[in-house]
C-alpha cells in the first residue's frame, strides 16, 4: 500500500495531515538554521540555493498534505497531485545535495565540531537516493509494477529521514 493510502482514512488522517504540516514547518527552520549557521562559520559562501529548495520542499510538503485525502475525478487534479509530490521529492533532494556541497566546502573550519564518518553517510544516502530515483523513473512512469512503486516509496522515504537523522549525529556534542 502507498503512504498516502495508510493516510487518508478515518482516523489516521486526523494525526497524518496535521504532522505532516507540522513537519513541513520544522523543515523550513532546519533550512534557516542552516543557513544562518553557514553565515557564521563562512560568510564567503554566498549560495543558498540549499535554503531556497530546502524550503521549496517543506512548501510542496505543505501544499502535498492539504490536498491529501481529496479526491477528484478529474486529469488535471491527479497531474496536480503527482506534479506537487514529484516536485517535493526533487526539491528535497536537491537541496540535501547542495547542503552537503557546502558542509564539504567548509569542512576544513568544522572539522573539530563534526563526526566526519556521519558526513560520509550522508554523502551516500543522498547519493544512493539520487541514483535509485533516476534509475526507477522508467518503471515510475510505467502503469504496471504497483507493488515495487510501493517499496520504493517507503524505503525512498525512509532515506529522506535518515538524512535528517545523520544531521543529529553530525556535530559532535562539546562538553
Amino acid at each position: 500500500v502507498s503512504i498516502s493510502r495508510t493516510a487518508r482514512t478515518y482516523p489516521t488522517y486526523l494525526l497524518f495531515k496535521p504532522g505532516m504540516i507540522v513537519t513541513a514547518i520544522l523543515l523550513i527552520q532546519y533550512w534557516v538554521a542552516n543557513n544562518r549557521l553557514f553565515k557564521k562559520i563562512n560568510d564567503e559562501i554566498k549560495n543558498k540555493s540549499f535554503l531556497i529548495f530546502g524550503i521549496g520542499s517543506a512548501i510542496f510538503l505543505i501544499i502535498h498534505s492539504i490536498f491529501l485525502g481529496i479526491n477528484f475525478e478529474i486529469d488535471l487534479y491527479k497531474f496536480f497531485r503527482r506534479f506537487v509530490l514529484l516536485a517535493f521529492i526533487i526539491f528535497e533532494i536537491t537541496a540535501q545535495a547542495m547542503l552537503i556541497n557546502n558542509l564539504i566546502k567548509i569542512k576544513h573550519q568544522i572539522v573539530e565540531m563534526i563526526n566526519k564518518k556521519i558526513l560520509i553517510f550522508k554523502i551516500s544516502v543522498v547519493s544512493i537516493l539520487i541514483i535509485t530515483g533516476v534509475l526507477s523513473l522508467p518503471i515510475l512512469t510505467s502503469s504496471g509494477y504497483v507493488h515495487f512503486k510501493h517499496a520504493l516509496e517507503w524505503n525512498y522515504f525512509l532515506g529522506v529521514i535518515i538524512f535528517y537523522l545523520f544531521t543529529f549525529l553530525f556535530w559532535r556534542k562539546r562538553y
